[in-house]
């Protein structure tokens, strides 16, 4: 155990009372056991002073009185303290111990111990001037950095624009008038890119076999004419067509279908059929 090296801080309390040690030993366990090194063994040699022993270190936490001798190292405004908080660690493997991830360690058992107890200052390591509470906490939360002379300059220089309003409701929507317009070319350009698709070099080879199978499986008596006949025939006839003819034949044929069959429901298609040859 390498006993000669040991990183220490204390803190500055404004009375000495019962509860202080156990507050503070509460708040170094919970800090060794986040940080992955649970003590193993807590001992309390005296009625000030507890010894607690993970697997890397040893830590010591000890409530004493301020030394008579003890060089002043509180600046102007702060307040004597009456006792102090003591809190050492020390590693168990020397060689195997990074100075920076013990004294982090140490930091922040430091922190999560000055909500518990009434300190005024904290002394830090080997350092010979005292640091106040806010001092201490800042380094763990630092105010943003104040920007530069020439940054504030350039920053009160640039024109402010205001924000833009967002349309909202009806503001949204754009009158029929003008999307028509926008949707109608689109559906060309769509139309078009399609036929280009469409009439490649096997294009014309396709119909021919495609009116082929229409005459094979068109049935014979539908070529002496009839409703039915006309009908399938046009049905048949409209699958060869490009796919912009195929939509606008598709949909005069709907509406000749609708035609027609209001008309018979209505029984004029019956009443004309004397008429028909």
């Amino acid at each position: 155990m390498a006993e000669n090296v040991q990183y220490a801080g204390r803190l500055g309390l404004e009375s000495r009372n019962a509860a202080t040690l156990p507050a503070a030993v509460s708040a170094v366990v919970d800090t060794l056991e986040d940080f992955g090194h649970p003590a193993d063994a807590i001992e309390a040699r005296a009625e000030n002073t507890v010894r607690l022993q993970c697997d890397h270190y040893l830590v010591t936490v000890r409530l004493r009185r301020v030394p008579l001798r003890r060089s002043s190292k509180l600046t102007s405004g702060m307040l004597q303290p009456v006792s102090l908080l003591e809190v050492a660690l020390s590693p168990l493997h020397e060689d195997h111990c990074d100075q920076e991830i013990a004294e982090l360690l140490l930091a922040e058992m430091l922190r999560r111990t000055l909500p518990l107890v009434d300190a005024t200052s904290v002394e830090w390591l080997q350092s010979n001037v005292a640091l106040t509470c806010e001092q201490f906490l800042g380094v763990f939360e630092p105010h943003r950095a104040a920007p530069a002379p020439a940054e504030r300059e350039a920053a009160a220089s640039r024109p402010v624009r205001p924000p833009r309003a967002r349309p909202r409701g009806r503001a949204c929507f754009k009158p029929v008038e003008q999307t028509a317009p926008a949707l109608e070319a689109h559906c060309e350009r769509a139309f078009q890119a399609a036929f280009s698709r469409a009439a490649g070099a096997g294009a014309s080879a396709a119909a021919a076999q495609a009116r082929a199978r229409m005459r094979r499986t068109l049935p014979a008596g539908s070529q002496d004419g009839g409703w039915g006949g006309q009908l399938q025939a046009s049905v048949l006839s409209a699958s060869i067509l490009p796919p912009r003819r195929r939509l606008r034949f598709v949909s005069h044929l709907l509406l000749v279908a609708a035609l027609f069959l209001f008309l018979d429901s209505a029984g004029m298609v019956q009443a004309a059929r004397p008429l028909l040859p």
